[in-house]
């Protein structure tokens, strides 16, 4: 093996120097989300050098799904066992073990250890970022970008991509403006910059920019088809901004036709179903989605043996709970607090107010989450998808009647910054619900 340095002066663990085009090529093919898999395997014919195997270890963790993670180590263990001597290679593999023993703080800190080394490592700067978005670490998200992109020279094929990341993580700390900004400037370098696009999309669902979100949505995926990355994700957006709308039926057939075509049987894809069915559940309890749930479940059903990661392991409890399969949601929660890694009180109470909500114990629902939603960020995820916690608070302190709980939700949260048909609807419930609380 021979240590060959690229054009942004970062060490690679190459075979022949030949290798470096193809290592150029993968490196901007990651923080665009393209990796091509079966070139990178260990099992391609000629076998990839070290880097690119490394790289697509890394992509496989991304997933965040148990099995692909298990692949990963795997790749690393054999990449191990040739015992490499160069300091960068060997600092990835000790965070990766990190991140496979379900340590993310501990990888992200790795990661951050090698971006301050080689400041133009654009793989350890994608990585970074996506381990604070799965720890919730929106903070340090924004401040590792915000410095890393100042590295990158402006013709850098990778740098427009970087400034997609930088887009989402102003986005998250809801500097709105910036954010909007920096996606025109992604999207004018490489317009089919998926990341960058999503963050746009971000900025158009926290603006309140509902009709205009899902427009933009369906012009941009006209021309798209099921190999585009993060497809599933961006539908679901476009069925969050019809269902603030009001357009059930919209909805519904997008959950049908996008959310639910999967590219893969993994439950995991069924992260934004879950909270997609239930949104709905709450906001048109007549409905009747039992047949979308047991469909569901189906497929989140072996979901308890391979728990790994808490933002997946809520979507799969609070599906058990939904279907009435509460012994299997208390072992995955029983799972949860067994494997090691630290998980709040107020997580604990998140969980156990969904599980209170399906029960229809809506008093100790709103209670626990009133008090806890504000934490939801540790479970990792964005704003938009961890509004769903909110959402739920406030529908059952309506239901519980508890009009002084729903005011402190309503006033200290965000799901009511601005105006749609189902929030209207909402606060006429809760005009109700003022009014009775002041004739009782």
């Amino acid at each position: 093996m021979t240590v060959l340095t690229d054009s942004r002066g970062v060490p690679q663990l190459v075979g022949r120097p030949s290798d470096m085009a193809g290592v150029e090529s993968a490196i901007v093919q990651l923080v665009s989300m393209k990796l091509d898999h079966e070139r990178c395997r260990p099992t391609a014919q000629p076998a990839p050098p070290v880097a690119l195997q490394l790289m697509l270890a890394l992509d496989l963790l991304c997933s965040m799904e148990r099995p692909a993670v298990m692949e990963a180590a795997e790749i690393c263990a054999a990449i191990t066992k040739t015992e490499p001597t160069e300091a960068r290679t060997r600092a990835m593999l000790s965070a990766v073990e990190f991140w496979t023993a379900g340590d993310l703080t501990a990888a992200r800190n790795g990661f951050q250890a090698i971006v301050d080394t080689y400041p133009g490592d654009a793989v350890s700067v994608f990585v970074v970022h996506m381990l604070d978005f799965y720890i919730g670490d929106r903070a340090h998200m924004l401040a590792s970008i915000s410095q890393a992109v100042g590295f990158f020279a402006d013709d850098d094929p990778a740098i427009g991509y970087l400034h997609g990341l930088h887009a989402f993580s102003l986005e998250e700390n809801g500097l709105i403006d910036a954010a909007m900004e920096r996606c025109r400037v992604a999207l004018d370098r490489n317009p089919d910059d998926i990341y960058a696009m999503h963050a746009m999309v971000h900025c158009l669902y926290e603006t309140g920019r509902h009709e205009e979100g899902a427009r933009y949505i369906r012009e941009y995926m006209r021309s798209r088809d099921g190999s585009t990355p993060m497809r599933i994700h961006i539908w679901w957006h476009y069925a969050l901004f019809e269902l603030y709308a009001d357009n059930i039926q919209e909805v519904l057939a997008c959950y049908r036709i996008g959310i639910r075509r999967k590219t893969s049987p993994r439950s995991t894809e069924d992260l934004d179903a879950v909270t997609m069915l239930w949104r709905l559940a709450l906001i048109k309890p007549s409905l009747d989605l039992d047949a979308y749930w047991r469909s569901l479940f189906q497929d989140w059903e072996p979901y308890l043996e391979e728990n790994w990661y808490l933002f997946n392991d809520f979507h799969a409890y609070i599906t058990y709970c939904q279907v009435g399969e509460y012994d299997r949601a208390d072992a995955l929660l029983k799972a949860v607090l067994a494997r090691g890694t630290d998980v709040s009180e107020e997580m604990v109470d998140i969980f156990l107010g969904f599980r209170s909500f399906t029960t229809g114990d809506y008093a100790d629902a709103a209670t626990r989450l009133a008090r806890s939603f504000h934490h939801s960020f540790s479970m990792g995820g964005s704003n938009a998808q961890r509004d769903v916690v909110e959402l739920t608070g406030i529908e059952a302190a309506i239901r519980a009647q508890n009009y002084e709980l729903v005011q402190r939700i309503r006033e200290t949260g965000r799901v009511f910054r601005h105006q749609s048909a189902v929030l209207q609807e909402y606060k006429n419930r809760l005009a109700a619900l003022r009014t009775s609380a002041i004739h009782a």
